[in-house]
């Protein structure tokens, strides 16, 4: 679990949320650029995060964070 995240305006703590929509693309990643291992290189990736929103319950400040979870 990350530590407890602040808004930067209203210093109140950030309630952390889900992106919802639609499946046909899968689940959002960020996928780190794979190191050049020749012919597979391109297929995997040095790490992939999952981006978690958090927003603010006061300001409705949203801020997004690179996040490792489990299942990837």
């Amino acid at each position: 679990m990350p530590a407890e995240r602040i808004c930067p305006d209203c210093e109140e703590p950030l309630e952390e949320m889900e992106f919802q929509g639609s499946d046909a693309l899968g689940s959002l990643a960020i996928v780190s650029e794979a190191s050049n291992d020749g012919f597979l290189s391109g297929l995997r990736a040095d790490e992939i995060l999952t981006p978690v929103p958090y927003v603010c319950p006061d300001c409705r400040r949203t801020l997004v964070y690179a996040e490792q979870r489990q299942g990837n």
